[in-house]
């Protein structure tokens, strides 16, 4: 927490003192409620933002000249803005630092447009604002403004607010609960506010369809990974009300804490770098403008860092990544199994790689958000650096080429399979995927076997048994944004055009090396793309296009097998001699095993076929149902990722096992 808010909750623990002459005559809701306003306070504004808000209001009607009050878009709602454009002069009236500070213009222009809003009676299909966002925005502006609103202002927001009734899960419960307990405290119900904090503290749990599952991801709308937008949100109100209740009788059970400790250290902070995240994990979120830096606030980490004394050390490891020029992370790679979603982090690189199951669902395109992102995360890889590589670039894609993916022209749908999924195991990772695409009559137009194997500082992915309706399929090996120099070999690529990089097989770029050895065709994409945030979120329609230039190497092959690498380097000279020289070995690329060892002596890989004997190393591996594997210094660890495979049987050279199938982590088993 912020020394300033502290210093706020001090005073204010000294004023209801001095008041109320001793600490248990002092209401616990007006502690919490000052809690919540201090928190509101630290809430600042920019001078010309309140300017055009203040200039554009007409005092004869209430009502904004620049706003559609007849607007039915579910998102981006014109009459919503009145609302929040009300809470940011009320936080201007008390942000010091404002040429508006405690300036009575505000006052009057808000109790106008209150005046005018709350009795028109607006009304949107999405229920999001009608019962969570307006009724934050109306209690906020309550709780900071008190009595320097109307009487009838005031009242008539209780009224709106007392409307609000908690029936949801996950995100949505505890939105609509934050909403009912502040709205409890102001009228002074207490019964309403327990029931509320009740409804919160039982959201908190493990497991849950929608909310934190087993490995710490976070699911909404079903089983879709929602981990930043959604899950960010759960996190946010759910930390900040526990700091609320800390010290009163209604404070969170320290088992709830540690909930909440492991989904930010052990779900949020491998699936960022820093403050930055990629598109797989905020879903349709990343049709928002500035939605890859919304993260992890340091008020959040704060706010549990307050609440667990006893475990400050991952805390000031994500305070230091969330401030600080260089992104502290975990080192190594982490499996989501319940996401389908692999992360790997090196010193100075990140690595993402989002796959789609049986068991996982599509991305959502729904309220108007998304409209062009059918196909993301359906083999999808991103790699970070300083952040920036994908930063609000959404609308300068080509959404047929996302970073990974292996397209083909005709392809309007894909098949999701069982046996797709992800493994780590002492630093390293494999993710897997049975590939199949789709025509818009269910036709298969391509089909291969994909896997991605992290180490260090690099991913390898191997493709294999490619097959394809058309004479040629093209897979992206990134799309990120075009910022300085692309270099290959001899080679300088200064300007706009695509580039056939086949012979030197290598291109530098951004402190990334990309290569492949096996390629039919490499090459290059440099281009400027012209877009519009509208063309993908109604919520910005209207918006005068403009251009970024994107860097896209890319991949072509007609079939049979490939295999490709992403590096995190140094420098040209070092992503040369990466490609002439690298610390791995492609052992097997084919339709029945997909292995990989590197100079270490791990070993990494995939058995598709059961029942055939693999060599794979020192060891002869056979399998009755497809499984992947990393070997390492404590044995092997292994798993299948269909649900139908509780158990199975393997042969290691010789010498058969029982495995009891641990889904989440693999089994290890030792050798």
């Amino acid at each position: 927490m912020s020394f300033t808010v502290k210093t706020n909750i001090l005073l204010i623990l000294l004023s209801l003192l001095h008041t109320f002459g001793h600490a248990q005559e002092v209401n616990e809701a007006d502690i919490i409620l000052q809690k919540y306003r201090s928190v509101l306070l630290e809430n600042k504004v920019k001078d010309n933002n309140v300017s055009n808000i203040v200039d554009r209001f007409d005092e004869n009607t209430g009502k904004w000249k620049d706003l559609n009050y007849q607007d039915k878009d579910k998102t981006g709602w014109d009459p919503s803005t009145h609302i929040y454009r009300i809470s940011y002069l009320s936080y201007a009236y008390f942000d010091s630092r404002s040429d508006f500070f405690k300036d009575d213009q505000l006052i009057t222009v808000i109790n106008l447009s209150l005046d005018h809003w709350l009795n028109a009676q607006y009304v949107n299909r999405n229920w999001f604002p009608m019962e969570v966002s307006i009724p934050r925005s109306l209690l906020n502006t309550a709780i900071l403004l008190g009595d320097k609103l109307t009487p009838a202002n005031f009242q008539n927001i209780l009224d709106y607010a007392s409307k609000v009734k908690i029936y949801k899960a996950g995100a949505n419960l505890i939105w609509l609960a934050d909403n009912v307990l502040h709205y409890a405290l102001l009228v002074d119900d207490e019964n309403k506010a327990k029931m509320a904090i009740g409804k919160i503290v039982n959201e908190i749990q493990i497991g849950a369809p929608s909310g934190i599952q087993e490995d710490y991801s976070f699911y909404h709308h079903e089983e879709r990974l929602q981990q930043f937008s959604y899950g960010g949100a759960y996190l946010e109100i759910s930390a900040r009300i526990a700091w609320e209740l800390d010290g009163t009788s209604y404070a969170f059970p320290q088992e709830k804490v540690d909930i909440l400790r492991k989904f930010l250290t052990e779900g949020m902070w491998w699936m960022a770098r820093g403050e930055y995240t990629v598109p797989p994990t905020i879903d349709r979120a990343c049709s928002r403008r500035n939605s890859l830096k919304s993260t992890v606030s340091t008020e959040t980490v704060n706010y549990l860092k307050d609440l667990d004394p006893n475990n400050p050390t991952p805390y000031k490891g994500m305070l230091q990544s969330l401030s600080g020029p260089l992104p502290i992370t975990p080192k190594g790679s982490k499996a989501f199994y319940k996401a389908d979603l692999l992360t790997h982090h090196s010193e100075n690189a990140s690595f993402f790689i989002k796959t789609l199951s049986e068991r996982t669902l599509p991305v959502e395109s729904i309220n108007g958000e998304n409209k062009k992102g059918k196909l993301m995360n359906y083999g999808n890889t991103y790699f970070l650096k300083n952040g920036k590589e994908y930063y609000n670039l959404m609308p300068f894609w080509d959404w047929n080429l996302l970073p990974g993916y292996t397209f083909v022209q005709g392809t309007e749908d894909y098949s999701r399979k069982p046996f797709t999924g992800s493994l780590s195991a002492e630093g390293t990772g494999v993710s897997v995927m049975d590939y199949e695409l789709e025509d818009k009559d269910g036709n298969s137009t391509l089909s291969a076997q994909k896997s991605w194997f992290t180490h260090k500082n690099v991913m390898i992915a191997l493709v294999s048994n490619l097959q394809t309706s058309q004479k040629e399929s093209i897979t992206s090996l990134d799309q990120s944004l075009w910022a300085g120099w692309v270099k290959s070999g001899e080679k300088i690529f200064p300007t706009s055009g695509d580039h056939d990089i086949t012979n030197t097989g290598w291109v530098y770029h951004g402190g990334f090396s990309y290569g492949s050895p096996s390629a039919q065709k490499l090459g290059v994409k440099l281009t400027e793309n012209k877009g519009s945030w509208g063309d993908i979120n109604i919520k910005y329609k209207g918006e005068d296009p403009y251009s970024k230039k994107v860097f896209l190497p890319y991949i072509k092959q007609q079939k049979g097998s490939f295999d490709y690498y992403v590096a995190d380097v140094a420098s040209l000279e070092a992503a040369e001699q990466l490609h002439n020289k690298p610390f791995w070995e492609v052992i097997s690329n084919s339709e029945d095993l997909q292995a990989i060892k590197f100079e270490d002596g791990v070993l990494a890989g995939v058995i598709w076929t059961p029942n055939e004997d693999f060599k794979v190393g020192q060891l002869t591996i056979s399998t009755d149902v497809p499984v992947y594997f990393i070997k390492s210094s404590s044995g092997l660890t292994l798993t299948s990722p269909n649900p139908a495979h509780k158990s199975f049987s393997i042969t290691v050279n010789g010498k058969h096992h029982h495995i009891e199938n641990d889904f989440l982590k693999g089994t290890l088993l030792p050798l």
